[in-house]
């Protein structure tokens, strides 16, 4: 009951939060019967969440234990599906108990229903893949053994790519194909720790193929950046749509820049860093520079159109918003823990603040105060593309200020050219 209602407030600040969600291959997830999912942890319990909220079905899935201690906590946990998973950090003497976190595992898939495994096992924000843990083979070929692998157990790999960790990115899902765990009958019958390390193996490869990532660890930040200069260059809103493998044009960037040698990667870094400060001493924003932003008449009479409407849903919704940003800013030490916190207390705090809303419109009592606190959510929407396409038009006009000739401009043109490199790329 709490899972369902939940995921019912949790839509809204889902979609505000991120400016784009595109969800790539969601016809491989069966919508019944037993199922394994497997994902990558970049943003802590952000990553439940998302797929918990797009897919029709219900969700399990295991989390690290510690947040399970107090009473209250462990209750509330349990309730969103929610299952202890006890690792060496969190003391020794508790790693026994997974195999009681295992049974439960094998009980959910026994009754036909859908587990979220994260099979690196850390919630991290650099953007490498880790190798995956044995866990999740061993509770699928444990499971189907104990059905003679006539169950239809299958494990999907969904790779959960942020196109970097702030308010308003995009996020791109992508479901793989299929691992049928009965394909392994035999070796398990045979040698079961054999099968459950080349199931592991299988399962990493086909993950690998969902996600985008590099080498290094410390070239995060890098590609973070540089892909959102090879998205502002590339891609259209629709490309998803259209067939275009966004995907794979992605890693393909991953993959030249985990190909660097150190020295270019120094000097590449240090031409972006280089970019962005300039950008930042003037206030600019690379869509001017890229010449992909055109300013027309019909974006400013829609600014101007639409600004009473924004100074409307200021009113009306900000507050909550700026205690869900207090919040992250003041207590989440952890920078994957950030976005996770932002749009959950995001999301709770502006439910309670409309029904605050309605009640206080059922006292005053006003035709029109109904309309604004039952448009309230609408105008959040609203609000939120107005101020982004305020921000867009200013900087591009402090751009057309500076003059196309002068020194910042061509600077900033002469930067971009030595940082962006795919168009030697093939196809």
């Amino acid at each position: 009951m709490l899972y369902e209602f939940l995921k019912i407030i949790m839509w809204l600040p889902l979609h505000l939060y991120f400016h784009k969600i595109v969800f790539i291959g969601r016809k491989h997830i069966p919508v019944k019967g037993p199922v394994i999912l497997i994902a990558n942890h970049a943003a802590s319990f952000l990553d439940a969440m998302i797929l918990g909220i797009l897919l029709p079905r219900q969700m399990y899935y295991f989390s690290r234990s510690d947040i399970f201690r107090n009473f209250w906590a462990n209750k509330f946990l349990r309730s969103v599906h929610m299952i202890p998973v006890y690792n060496v950090e969190h003391g020794r003497s508790e790693i026994s108990r997974n195999e009681e976190t295992f049974a439960e595992g094998e009980a959910i898939l026994n009754q036909g229903k859908m587990l979220l495994v994260f099979p690196e096992g850390l919630s991290r924000i650099e953007r490498i893949m880790l190798p995956l843990k044995k866990g999740t083979a061993r509770v699928a070929l444990q499971t189907e053994a104990k059905n003679n692998f006539n169950m239809g157990l299958s494990i999907i790999p969904v790779g959960i790519n942020y196109s970097v960790h702030r308010f308003r990115a995009d996020v791109l899902l992508h479901a793989g194909d299929p691992v049928r765990v009965s394909d392994y009958e035999t070796l398990y019958r045979e040698n079961p720790a054999r099968a459950i390390s080349q199931l592991t193996r299988e399962l990493e490869a086909r993950f690998s193929e969902t996600i985008f990532y590099v080498s290094q660890a410390n070239r995060t930040g890098y590609i973070d950046r540089l892909l959102e200069l090879y998205r502002a260059d590339t891609f259209y809103p629709l490309d998803h749509i259209r067939g275009v493998p966004v995907l794979r044009m992605e890693k393909d960037i991953c993959g030249r820049v985990s190909g660097m040698p150190e020295d270019e990667y120094q000097q590449r870094w240090s031409d972006l860093q280089r970019y962005d400060q300039v950008l930042r001493r003037y206030r600019l924003m690379d869509h001017s520079v890229n010449g992909r932003y055109k300013v027309i008449a019909g974006h400013l009479l829609l600014l101007i159109i639409g600004l009473p409407l924004f100074l409307l849903s200021l009113l009306l919704n900000a507050l909550p918003l700026r205690f869900a940003k207090w919040i992250a800013d003041t207590q989440v030490t952890r920078v994957d823990f950030y976005t996770s916190v932002l749009s959950a207390v995001g999301g709770v705090s502006y439910f309670l603040w409309w029904l605050l809303l309605i009640g206080m419109a059922a006292f005053v009592g006003n035709t029109w105060v109904w309309i604004a606190v039952a448009a309230a959510p609408f105008l959040l929407f609203l609000g939120v593309y107005w101020w982004e396409g305020f921000i867009k038009m200013l900087c591009h006009a402090r751009f057309l200020a500076l003059g196309r000739r002068s020194a910042v401009v061509q600077d900033l043109v002469s930067l971009r050219e030595k940082i962006t490199f795919w168009d030697s790329l093939p196809g």
